[in-house]
Parts: structure tokens; sequence; C-alpha cells
């Protein structure tokens, strides 16, 4: 398929309304340089002359959302700590709407230390049990109060199994949307991954779907790629299926149509995020009622934009906009 500049014209996106749901972050980065190994062991000892504080998981997914135009809307649970308020201010500084509730664990802070362009170490902090049945009850609550308000366009459920989605609120939410007519797309994890029954697009990357059917398919096999979506689609009754195959491109599955694209030929500097710009483009050309030709292709082609980076980092619509030419 060849793009067409025409299906971007007129902000596209600009009245969009998208809720996000599911596991959000904060993806931090030390950055400096290593000269010395400590006398206390022997480690080297990084000189950090730079931090940054970014949002990631599904506040990375709204914030694709948001810089793409679109309106974004996250409802995430944090913890009961500081780093909750840099997670808000972080939020309001890019014009997220948010509903953060407050339970007894630590917001998730992903730490990852450079030297220079070096990754040298990544530690977390994060508590991943599922969140308790009251707070869930809350997180419904306050789910359903924002969908009176706003009338959305489409929910994105995005999984990093840390315990705000579970099979519970799944069902609950699902439930709710189909009862109020509003697109769901989901992007799962392992320990969830049929519980996202009849969402309208659903959104694995091989190594998931693999271990979900215990198989080894390659990126390169189709016929054995369209089988697992076949047996996925009838699992799930899921209307439609993109799945992600790192540098292999990536596959859909719509009624009876299954598709394949390539990778675009990029410099990959950090796949980091990159899932999180996917779930975010093909949710908003699911809402704008694009074929599955075109999600697949837009789709595929956001995601390679977004690793050419050093870092989690959401696809810009100038960006978007400068890779079609408009």
């Amino acid at each position: 398929m060849m793009l067409n500049v025409n299906d971007f014209q007129n902000d596209a996106f600009k009245d969009l309304q998208i809720l996000v749901i599911g596991d959000a972050m904060i993806d931090r980065y030390y950055y400096g340089h290593i000269e010395r190994i400590s006398p206390e062991a022997d480690v080297p000892i990084v000189d950090v002359n730079q931090v940054d504080n970014r949002l990631g998981g599904a506040a990375n997914v709204a914030l694709n959302i948001a810089k793409l135009g679109a309106k974004a809307h996250l409802i995430t649970i944090t913890g009961e700590d500081e780093e909750r308020n840099l997670f808000s201010e972080l939020l309001e500084k890019e014009g997220i709407q948010h509903s953060l509730l407050k339970a007894p664990r630590r917001t998730t802070i992903k730490t990852r230390v450079y030297n220079d362009n070096e990754y040298v170490i990544r530690f977390d902090i994060e508590d991943t049990h599922d969140a308790a049945e009251e707070v869930q009850n809350k997180l419904l609550a306050n789910i359903k109060s924002a969908c009176e308000s706003i009338p959305f366009d489409a929910i994105i459920l995005q999984d990093y199994n840390k315990g705000v989605l579970t099979p519970k609120s799944i069902q609950a939410m699902m439930l709710y949307a189909q009862k109020n007519n509003i697109l769901v797309a989901a992007d799962p994890k392992e320990k969830n991954f049929f519980e996202y029954q009849e969402v309208d697009l659903f959104k694995p990357n091989l190594k998931e779907l693999n271990i979900a059917f215990n198989k080894s398919v390659k990126g390169q096999d189709e016929t054995g790629l369209k089988s697992l979506c076949v047996k996925l689609r009838s699992r799930l009754a899921c209307k439609n299926i993109l799945l992600t195959l790192a540098k292999d491109g990536a596959v859909a599955l719509s009624n009876d149509e299954f598709l394949k694209v390539e990778a675009h030929e990029r410099k990959v500097v950090d796949v980091s995020g990159a899932g999180d710009t996917v779930i975010a483009m093909a949710s908003l050309l699911l809402a704008l009622k694009f074929p599955i030709s075109k999600i697949l292709y837009y789709s595929n082609l956001a995601g390679g934009l977004v690793i050419e980076e050093r870092g989690v980092k959401a696809l810009d619509l100038k960006i978007w906009e400068s890779s079609l030419g408009i």
C-alpha cells in the first residue's frame, strides 16, 4: 500500500477524544561519563551530568495521542509518594487530562543509566501485584464518571503487568464500553493476555503471542503468523488484530483479510516505547474508521519513527507530517 497524504489533511486527529487506561510510569534517565572505578568495590562510577524524567507506559501512549493533536485523557493508579507529584506535573506540562488514583503502593519508576551513549544499567522501583478490590472499584467509578462527561471516540487499555488492569476490571471496562458504543483497543502483556474479549483492536507483539500459545513462530513465517492470528481471533472474538514483528514489520488480520508490511529501514537506536506509538496511532486511525490496511501501514510507519533517538520518545505531529511529505 502506498501512503496517501490526503488521509491526514485538515488536522485529522484534532477532534478526537481518546481515553487511555493502564499501567503508567516515569522513565528516568541518568546521563554521564565513566572515568574511574569505585574504591569501595570493583564497579564503575558514573559522573552524572543530566537527569531526564519522561512519561512512560500508558502515560507515553497518552503523550503520543496528545503530540499527534488529539485530546488525551489518562486514568491510572499511582503510589502515595513524592513521585506521584512529579508524575502529575509531567502530565500537566504536556496538557494531558488525568485522573490519578492513590493506592498503597509505589509509583513505578524505570531508571536507566548511560555512560555517554552506552546503556549501562537499568533499575526499577515498582509494585506489580494486582490493585486491591477497593482500589479497582474506585478506578472503575472514575472511568464511568469520565465517560459520562466526555464523548470518547476510543479507549486504549495499556497493560504492562503492573496491576492496574485485572481480569475483573478488564471485563467491567469492556462491558461498559460495549454498552456505550465506545471502540476499545488493547495492548496486552502475558498475564492478562486472553482477558481482552471482543476488543475492536488487539495489538500484541510476536514474543507475547508465541508465549500465549507456546509457539516459536518467526517473523518471516507468514503461514505460521496467519495461523496464530486466526487462533487468537477465535479465542478472543476480537474484530481486528495488529501484530508487531520488530525488524520484520507487522501483520494484521481483519475478517478474512491477512496483510503484512515490512519494517521501514531505520537507524535503530532505542526501541523503548515504539509499541506505545503503534497502539496510539492505530487507535486514532480506528476512531477515524480507517480500513485495517491503512491502520497497519501507518502504525508500522509511526513505530519506526521513534526508534532513531535515545530513550522513550513520543511521535510529534510535525515529525509525522514531515514523514508523509505534508
